[in-house]
């Protein structure tokens, strides 16, 4: 099943961004934290910061860009993405594509396939 970008934004399903600027990538995030009630928006841009945000389930935590996080941190969300109920929703961005991302080793295959059905090309998206 693939979402729509609105669908995205109203549930807790975790979201990958790419294309855009990281500062669109940015707005969408901000926007489904606004769409979640009792929602809170915690930014990470490193695996520490990542790891602690895990365990706030009610936040909508943003990395601004995923291939900056190693891959074993990578594998820990998929591991949190499966096993976890209570768990935040996560919007992590890709200043490029998730294919060329996956090819440069930024992005594990893992992660990169569990996100597949929500995966969001931030400039094609319409713009109102």
């Amino acid at each position: 099943m693939t979402y729509s970008l609105d669908a995205l934004k109203k549930n807790r399903v975790s979201t990958l961004l790419y294309g855009g600027t990281e500062a669109d990538r940015r707005a969408l995030a901000v926007a489904a934290t606004h769409e979640l009630e009792g929602a809170g928006l915690i930014e990470a841009k490193d695996a520490e910061a990542l790891e602690r945000s895990i365990s706030s389930p009610r936040a909508v935590v943003y990395v601004p860009d995923i291939t900056l996080i190693p891959a074993v941190t990578q594998r820990f969300v998929v591991r949190m993405l499966r096993e976890r109920e209570e768990r935040p929703k996560l919007v992590l961005g890709l200043p490029t594509t998730p294919e060329t991302a996956a090819q440069k080793g930024g992005l594990t295959e893992d992660l990169r396939y569990w996100l597949s059905h929500s995966t969001i090309d931030v400039k094609a998206r319409p713009r109102k």
